[in-house]
């Protein structure tokens, strides 16, 4: 009624203009309410973003070599592990012909990772993981500036046939084929169909990373750059395709292997990621913190390390890399003992993020295993060029396997951090912790109901919800009843 009195527009044309809305904008409905900025932390909140785990100090000294000589050019803790994190995923776009079996399937070691912190705080290390690839960049765009220039004169030449041709003549000259344009990164502003070319012209393959995640979020948003599924198919490697109607276009890409790593502050997720609930969520390995804001010694008797110059000689070890790959298909192996490790670790996962956090949370555990498959092969594949080693099947060692799980029970729990903040509810706290884990961990080693009720009440469970935890807890063999009305821990 309002619309017909202010506007001089027929039933069906507000119907038709409605209907238009709502189903170009279906995919936003309930994002806007969800999406609220942080509160200020009050004094009697615990500020969970700065006591996230880091990565063990003994890690480092056993990295191989592009990877620890990467995070030695870094003295602060959370930018060493910003590094390290962007690394792994942009050296996992670097491994052509390094595959593994996993569940049963053919599996490739690309991973999608996604650092979150507030401006300021060192998350800019990304960057400098990027520069890894950026020998390789150049040498694409080189080859494709020569590429072009072949392509030219050889369109210069069929012209001037045709044009020469006598009346009646045919000339057997077909005309030339345009070369592709590959790239080792791939913008995250790009269009749908425009990143599906990027990855056909690449031959399957392409690395997004950018230092902003709205790069990417922004473009999310828009029925021309909506890509989130496009991006959870590659995960898994499931064929991608896209077909349109000028000139009957049919694109098909089949085992697509993309990473991806990007960094953002806490406000930026939700644009990329609109819920825990969103199937790329636990695709994703993520890195929270926060720090304290520092001045650091800008002068170059703080630190003698040259950034630029390092990782343009680790950007050269990149680049020579890949060339050994392309001519050295490698399969990654575990031993049968490193598979057993991987599935009592992958049920110890599951089980803990069911109970603690949500059953809704179980798909972070079960893609955590196969990035823990991945994170091995990047490993191995890593210490197989160091080696300059031949063979086509290299087994993981016992202590590449042993860094990949290091790691991985890191991600873990940043990924308990991000499901417990992603937009779900009508408000939007500070970054909170996992209460019942929380809760779990404060109990004493023997005890009853009732001071399990009275401890509850600092995490604030109510005496129903711990009584249905306790149970639970029971039934998963983490408590024993030794003695009717007590308690213990398993």
């Amino acid at each position: 009624m309002m619309i017909r009195n202010r506007y001089d527009l027929k039933d069906f044309e507000i119907n038709a203009s409605v209907k238009s809305a709502y189903n170009h904008n279906a995919n936003q409905f309930g994002s806007y309410k969800t999406v609220m900025p942080l509160k200020e932390n009050s004094e009697n909140d615990t500020d969970y973003l700065k006591s996230t785990p880091t990565y063990n100090d003994e890690i480092f000294d056993v990295l191989p070599d592009v990877l620890r000589q990467g995070t030695e050019a870094f003295t602060d803790i959370r930018e060493r592990d910003v590094f390290l994190t962007g690394a792994i995923a942009i050296l996992s776009g670097c491994l052509p012909n390094v595959s593994g079996e996993y569940s049963r399937e053919t599996v490739y070691p690309n991973l999608f990772a996604f650092i979150i912190a507030p401006a300021a705080s060192g998350k800019g290390a990304l960057k400098f993981a990027k520069k890894l690839g950026d020998k390789h960049q150049d040498f694409l765009m080189e080859t494709n500036k020569a590429a072009q220039q072949q392509y030219d004169s050889e369109v210069a030449d069929f012209k001037a046939l045709q044009r020469d041709r006598k009346k009646g003549e045919t000339v057997d000259t077909e005309e030339p084929e345009k070369p592709p344009f590959k790239v080792a990164f791939i913008p995250a502003n790009s269009s749908y169909a425009k990143i599906l070319q990027h990855i056909q012209q690449n031959e399957g393959t392409g690395i997004i990373c950018e230092t902003e995640a709205d790069s990417m979020g922004n473009v999310l948003k828009h029925e021309w750059g909506g890509y989130s599924d496009m991006l959870r198919k590659a995960f898994h490697h499931e064929t991608i395709s896209l077909s349109r109607k000028t000139n009957d276009e049919y694109i098909s890409i089949k085992e697509p292997k993309i990473s991806i790593a990007l960094s953002g502050t806490p406000g930026q997720v939700s644009n990329l990621i609109s819920s825990a609930e969103d199937g790329l969520f636990s695709r994703f390995i993520f890195y929270a913190f926060k720090v304290e804001q520092l001045w650091r010694d800008v002068s170059p008797y703080g630190n003698t390390i040259n950034l630029n110059d390092h990782f343009n000689a680790l950007s050269e070890h990149t680049f020579q890399m890949i060339q050994f790959f392309e001519q050295s298909p490698t399969d990654i192996i575990l031993s049968p003992d490193q598979w057993q490790a991987l599935n009592n670790v992958g049920q110890k996962w599951l089980t803990e993020i069911t109970l603690f956090t949500s059953d809704e949370a179980g798909s972070v555990a079960k893609r955590l295993g196969i990035i823990l498959y991945r994170l091995a092969m990047i490993f191995t594949a890593l210490r197989k060029f160091e080696n300059g080693e031949a063979t086509r099947e290299v087994m993981c060692t016992d202590e590449d396997f042993e860094i990949a799980l290091n790691i991985a029970n890191t991600f873990i729990e940043h990924s308990k951090l991000m499901f417990n903040n992603l937009p779900k509810q009508e408000t939007q706290l500070p970054f909170k912790g996992a209460n019942k884990q929380e809760f779990f961990q404060a109990l004493p080693k023997e005890f009853k109901r009732e001071e399990a009720i009275q401890i509850g009440i600092k995490y604030n469970l109510k005496p129903r919800t711990i009584d249905n935890f306790l149970k639970k807890l029971f039934e998963k063999s983490l408590l024993n009843k030794p003695v009717y009305g007590t308690y213990s821990k398993s």
